[in-house]
C-alpha cells in the first residue's frame, strides 16, 4: 500500500490518498503517522480517497480497533469523514459503521467536489489562534505559507516523487494497411513534468473506443528524459488502462525494466496519475541503485 496526504488550509480539510492493496493494519499505521503530524483543525475534516486502491481487506477486530483509534484522535463535534471511491466495493463498511457508532459522521461519495462540499457543510473548523486572527489580533504564521501543504507518506521520501504535469495529445494517421484495417486510434504524447521529476515525456498511444462510447481501452509507450530528484537520465513507461462507463479501471503505468539510462540506470517502479479540477498529478514510487 502507498499513501500520501495533503493539508488543504484554504478549504480546511485533510486529504488522504491510498493506492494498491489497502489493509486495516496498514491504514492504522498510516493514520498514526499522519495524525502524529497534522494537529490543526483540518484533522477534523478528513477526505479518505480510495479511488486508486485495487482492493480493501477487512476483519472485525482490526476494524474495531481502527475505529476506536480514530474516535480517540479526531472524535469531536465538528468532525466529519468523507469516503471517496469509484466503486462501493473499495469501501470498508466495517470501519465506516463502527466509526459512525463512535460518533464520527461519515458518508460515501463518488464525486470529489460533492465530498468536499459535504465536509464544509457545517462551516469551517476553527481554533483559538484562527479566531484571534479573524478578530484582528496578530498571529504568528505556522508552517508553510502556501494554502496547500503536502507531505508524503512513503517510508523513504527520496524514493517517492509527487508533482504535476502537462500533456498534449494529438491524433496521428495510420501509416500502413494493417494499421488502417485495425481502426485503432493512434495519438502522440508530449508531456512536461514538474516537481521532483523535471522532465519531458514523449511517446505514442493506441486506443480502442470513442464515438460516444464510455467503454474502451488504451496502451501507450513513453520515453521520459530529464532529472529525478536531481539525477539525470531517461527511462521508459508502459501504460495500460480499461474504461468502463467512463471510469478508468486497472490503470497501470510501470517503468520498463532495464530502460533507465545515465544516472537513472537500474530504475524500477510505478507511476500513479490523478486528475483534479483539470490538473494532472503524478506519484512515482521507485527504487534506484546507489
Amino acid at each position: 500500500m502507498a499513501y500520501d496526504y495533503l493539508v488543504d488550509r484554504e478549504r480546511g480539510f485533510l486529504w488522504v490518498r491510498y493506492s494498491g492493496v489497502v489493509g486495516v493494519a496498514e491504514r492504522r499505521a498510516a493514520a498514526e503517522h499522519i495524525l502524529g503530524e497534522v494537529t490543526g483543525p483540518e484533522a477534523r475534516r478528513v477526505l479518505l480517497d480510495y479511488r486508486q486502491a485495487t482492493s480493501l481487506s477487512t476483519d472485525e477486530a482490526s476494524s474495531s480497533s481502527l475505529a476506536d483509534y480514530l474516535a480517540t484522535k479526531v472524535g469531536h463535534s465538528d468532525t466529519r469523514v468523507a469516503w471517496l471511491v469509484n466503486y462501493d466495493h473499495q469501501l470498508d463498511p466495517v470501519v465506516e459503521a463502527k466509526s459512525r457508532d463512535r460518533g464520527i459522521p461519515n458518508a460515501r461519495f463518488h464525486d470529489f467536489d460533492e465530498a468536499v462540499a459535504w465536509l464544509q457543510e457545517a462551516g469551517r473548523v476553527t481554533e483559538p489562534g484562527l479566531a484571534a486572527e479573524a478578530a484582528g489580533a496578530r498571529v504568528e504564521p505556522q508552517g508553510t505559507p502556501l494554502a496547500m501543504e503536502m507531505a508524503l507518506g512513503a517510508s523513504h521520501p527520496d524514493r517517492h516523487a509527487h508533482g504535476t504535469f502537462e500533456v498534449k495529445v494529438a491524433p496521428q494517421s495510420p501509416d500502413n494497411p494493417p494499421a488502417e484495417g485495425a481502426k485503432l486510434a493512434r495519438l502522440s504524447l508530449d508531456k512536461r513534468y514538474s516537481g521532483p521529476l523535471e522532465a519531458i515525456g514523449q511517446g505514442e498511444m493506441l486506443a480502442d473506443g470513442g464515438a460516444g462510447r464510455k467503454d474502451g481501452a488504451y496502451v501507450a509507450m513513453e520515453r521520459v528524459t530529464g532529472t529525478l530528484h536531481g539525477r539525470a537520465g531517461s527511462f521508459a513507461l508502459v501504460h495500460r488502462a480499461l474504461m468502463r462507463d467512463g471510469t478508468p479501471e486497472g490503470w497501470s503505468v510501470v517503468v520498463v525494466p532495464g530502460s533507465g539510462t545515465g544516472e537513472l540506470d537500474g530504475l524500477e517502479g510505478s507511476l500513479r496519475i490523478t486528475i483534479e479540477h483539470g490538473t494532472h498529478f503524478y506519484d512515482l514510487e521507485y527504487t534506484l541503485p546507489g
